[in-house]
């Protein structure tokens, strides 16, 4: 008889029929057979069985490694993703309509150490209901895969890309350059030809010596692109899930979810993120250089513009009229922060503070 016919025969499935068919090849005259013990998994608890009847109508397509992480964060019941898999195809079809693969048609190439690129980009998205849109504000090394950096702005300006990479400089230190696309945001050109550069981000950067690195393409910049694509399939979901309705909630819900991530296998390396991250540091192979004081960053992430000094020493800027201190120029410069503070100098300032004027809260 075939296999088919012989694992009917015995009541036991395939595999099982394999295992015995090795055993007894192994010891011949001396095999003696025993019983597999049967299926020891206990039934799945009902809390479970809640949690995927109001969890799985969220997801479209599937997520089952979210699922199973989820299950365990709120459940405390651990499976494996292929298990959660198996047995909501069995036990919740209905509820889980399978999207069609699509083929993965680049290689991806990481650079040497740390700190040596990273990717940045920004998502405009629906990620939890309201009026308008939310923008995701994203950076991760090139490297390690490490999320260094992410956050939910109203809108996508250059002084929301200020504050977050301020906030991931004085975190993890200066990478020694940043990879983003060509939106005039970012400026259309490389600042490596050493020609002026074409937008405030540029500016910035080159202060700061930060190269920075345009792609050609949204396939150049992958995994960035694929970590948004991530983020679209788990964040939406736990969003809804979690009922967010206003900003403090959804920056809980996104640090929650980049953390996991930061803990979590990568396929292509099979390292983890954070570990190699934070070997990396533990053996000093970085490439990343100490952040500069606060008020050398107040001073290169900042927004820029000039004012004509009015003849009795005022100059006017945003609908006020506001006194400096005496000076021969006519025209000034002025660093701005938006919302908080300006600051008017004599002469648009390099590396150092110039001759500062007058300083003013917002």
């Amino acid at each position: 008889m075939d296999a088919d016919q012989a694992a009917h025969a015995l009541g036991i499935g395939k595999t099982r029929l394999y295992q015995l068919r090795s055993a007894w090849l192994r010891g011949g005259h001396s095999f003696q057979p025993i019983s597999s013990g049967g299926d020891h998994l206990m039934p799945w608890p009902p809390e479970a069985l809640a949690f995927l009847e109001g969890f799985l109508p969220l997801q479209n397509p599937p997520n089952y490694q979210l699922v199973s992480d989820e299950l365990l964060r709120l459940c405390g019941f651990s499976r494996a993703r292929s298990s959660v898999e198996a047995y909501v195809k069995i036990h919740f079809p209905h509820l889980v309509p399978a999207p069609e693969r699509k083929p993965r048609s680049y290689r991806r190439f990481r650079r040497a150490k740390i700190g040596d690129l990273w990717q940045h980009d920004s998502s405009i998205h629906q990620w939890w209901p309201a009026l308008a849109k939310q923008v995701l504000l994203l950076t991760v090394d090139d490297h390690s895969g490490l999320n260094i950096a992410g956050r939910f702005v109203s809108s996508d300006t250059t002084w929301n890309h200020f504050s977050h990479f301020r906030a991931a400089f004085e975190t993890h230190g200066i990478p020694q350059s940043i990879y983003t696309d060509g939106l005039s945001l970012f400026g259309p050109s490389s600042s490596n030809d050493h020609s002026d550069p074409k937008s405030e981000f540029q500016r910035a950067l080159q202060a700061l010596g930060i190269a920075h690195l345009v792609a050609p393409t949204p396939q150049a910049k992958g995994k960035i692109e694929r970590r948004f694509g991530t983020c679209q399939g788990r964040l939406v979901t736990l969003m809804a899930h979690a009922n967010v309705r206003d900003w403090q909630q959804a920056d809980e819900v996104l640090q929650m979810e980049l953390a996991r991530q930061n803990q979590t296998k990568c396929r292509s390396t099979d390292l983890v993120p954070f570990a190699v991250w934070q070997q990396a540091l533990l053996e000093m192979t970085g490439s990343l250089r100490a952040c500069p004081l606060p008020t050398i960053l107040d001073l290169h992430f900042s927004l820029r513009t000039k004012r004509r000094v009015n003849n009795d020493g005022t100059i006017d800027f945003d609908g006020r009229c506001y006194e400096i201190a005496p000076t021969k120029c006519k025209s000034v410069t002025i660093i701005h922060h938006p919302n908080r503070c300006f600051w008017v100098c004599e002469h648009p300032p390099k590396d150092v503070w110039p001759t500062v004027l007058g300083s003013y809260m917002l």
